[in-house]
């Protein structure tokens, strides 16, 4: 019940001072009003940061009594103080970076530092470094209503989870105060937001979270890895928003002090999905990466290895994802890009690799894959336990491996499709390369070594997995472009489609593709009694050519699309007629053409 009621008092004395601080926010003018680069399009207050910190403050000396760290306490007052000047008066970038070296240094100063080195020389620098690069993680990401808070929420219920698995109640307790005061300013923070937390919430949450991290939380981790990927895990998301806004600036040649609409959760929203259901989904993906930390307290540190790399190519391919599809869709919007802020030429450097780096990033994909599918194999194999002698096995095989297989692919035409594209043809193509490499490998293995100490079934683990990863890894951005970042919610001329075949698939394909049409498909029609009710890309079939006059009242349908190219001259000129009297507006395919 101890930590029921540290969550209930931080989430309540969070929930109820915020009304409050909204009042004196909006009485003293202190508010975000509507610029260019930021995202609100309306006066918002900010100061929300006053209530998470009196939550986190209030619940922590109450309940903690005796077992204060002067550390967390006078670092996290101290960048929350700094917040605050930043909100009501402005600092200039640059000091408000000195001002968060200094609240990190003196935290440090305070016992707050990374224990497991134990050289002062190492550990202080970057214990510096971690806090302020976290604590501006968090600034940046609170950039869309609900993102920051929640992510907090997510971030410290992550370490507390943690921090009991390993027994360290201190470390479990804070950081349950700190989900709660996150989750008791949340609801007036969601979208549409009626308060901002402002750099004073912002940098005071990414400060305290990246001291949690290194306050001994994982000082009884059995591996040094463990202590590097735990926080990394459970701050997931708020480290790769940053590294990938300051990549892509980087490569346009963008101030990364500047802000700006280039940051995930903007681009997933310039691909059409609405602002609740972006932050919705980088919860979830926030969860994820927090029970993949919890997870790997509780196996072998080579499956670890192997749940963190998988991860490190989800996210990559992810990213690379979306940056391309923003800048072609920005592109096609505005052909004028050297007036665009973020979507400028590449240096120089990238231009004279522009015509190999799709294949570049292919190979060192496959590279990546090779290696987790057969370390993979092993620990399948041999549940998750592998001995020093197929440590050996793994070490002396995989070179070899990892040429063979990379010749294959090569061999067998894996590498220069385009993988929005991908189709049956380049999935046959991985799995003759699969095939191929596997059976060459196992061959030159017995040749190389008499394949004495390797399991056969090793190799044949090895090939189901490698052509799941390489068949997923391509497929994601098919996944991503046609499904995941498409939606036919909103505005639009409402369409009904007459022919739920091939001609139909196809043309709603493009739909969704091209969002220039500007079409909302409600339905299909079609004469094929058994399709009635049947859906396609999750259009349904609604009818039958008799029901079109009914169905485009009912439905307040703008335009009706004949996607029957085969379809007789007869069968066109009745369905003409018919889509005359609905009073709907008629076009065919002819080909792949709309006249």
């Amino acid at each position: 019940m101890y930590y029921v009621y540290l969550f209930l008092a931080a989430f309540s004395l969070a929930f109820l001072a915020t009304p409050a601080v909204k009042l004196l926010a909006t009485r003293f003018g202190v508010v975000a009003k509507p610029k260019e680069d930021r995202w609100h399009k309306k006066v918002i207050p900010l100061m929300g940061g006053i209530a998470i910190y009196a939550a986190f403050i209030v619940t922590y000396f109450i309940f903690m009594r005796g077992k204060i760290n002067p550390g967390l306490v006078v670092g996290g007052t101290s960048i929350f103080l700094l917040g605050v000047i930043d909100d009501v008066k402005g600092l200039s970038p640059q000091s408000k970076l000195v001002g968060q070296i200094v609240c990190a240094s003196l935290a440090v100063m305070f016992g707050v530092t990374i224990k497991v080195i134990p050289f002062a020389a190492l550990a202080v620098p970057l214990a510096i470094l971690w806090m302020v690069c976290i604590t501006n993680s968090f600034n940046l990401l609170d950039n869309m209503d609900g993102l920051s808070a929640g992510v907090t929420a997510i971030a410290s219920a992550t370490l507390f989870a943690c921090s009991l698995a390993l027994h360290n109640y201190e470390i479990a307790a804070i950081s349950l105060i700190l989900t709660g005061a996150a989750l008791g300013f949340l609801p007036h923070n969601f979208f549409p937001a009626k308060i901002f937390m402002g750099d004073c919430g912002a940098m005071f949450l990414g400060f305290t979270l990246s001291a949690l991290a290194i306050m001994g939380t994982w000082k009884q981790a059995s591996h040094l890895f463990l202590v590097l990927l735990i926080p990394v895990l459970a701050l997931a998301v708020p480290i790769f928003d940053t590294l990938f806004v300051a990549i892509t600036r980087t490569i346009d040649g963008r101030s990364l002090a500047k802000g700006g609409k280039d940051h995930t959760s903007h681009r997933m929203v310039f691909l059409g999905w609405q602002d609740r259901k972006v932050v919705t989904a980088l919860y979830i993906v926030s969860m994820l990466f927090g029970i993949a930390a919890f997870v790997s307290l509780h196996v072998k540190i080579y499956v670890s290895v192997v749940i963190m790399s998988l991860l490190i190519m989800v996210i990559s391919v992810f990213a690379i994802f979306l940056n391309h599809s923003t800048r072609l869709k920005r592109a096609a919007k505005e052909p004028d890009m050297n007036s665009v802020s973020y979507y400028k030429s590449e240096s120089e450097l990238i231009e004279v690799l522009i015509r190999y780096k799709r294949v570049i990033f292919e190979v060192i994909c496959d590279f990546i894959l090779i290696c987790i599918a057969y370390m993979s194999s092993y620990i399948m194999r041999y549940e998750g336990i592998i001995d020093y002698y197929n440590f050996g096995l793994i070490a002396k095989s995989l070179p070899i491996i990892i040429v063979i297989k990379l010749l294959a692919f090569s061999v067998c035409g894996v590498y220069g499709s385009i993988w929005r594209y991908i189709g049956l043809s380049e999935l046959l193509n991985i799995v003759k390369g699969v095939l191929l490499g596997s059976v060459a490998s196992v061959v030159v293995l017995v040749i190389a070594f008499r394949f004495e100490g390797f399991s056969r079934m090793i190799f044949v683990l090895d090939a189901m997995v490698l052509l799941i990863l390489m068949s997923a890894v391509r497929i994601a951005f098919r996944i991503f472009r046609e499904q995941i970042f498409v939606s036919f919610e909103g505005s639009g001329r409402r369409i009904l489609i007459f022919g739920a075949g091939d001609a139909g698939d196809a043309f709603l394909r493009e739909i969704r593709k091209n969002k220039s049409l500007n079409y909302r498909p409600v339905g299909f029609i079609d004469d094929d009694h058994s399709k009635y009710g049947r859906r396609i890309q999750g259009i349904p079939v609604v009818g039958v050519r008799s029901d079109i006059p009914r169905i485009v009242e009912e439905k307040d349908i703008d335009e009706i699309i004949l996607a029957i190219p085969s379809a007789d001259r007869k069968t066109k000129d009745d369905i003409e007629a018919i889509c005359r009297e609905s009073g709907a507006e008629y076009h065919q395919i002819s080909g792949i053409y709309l006249k």
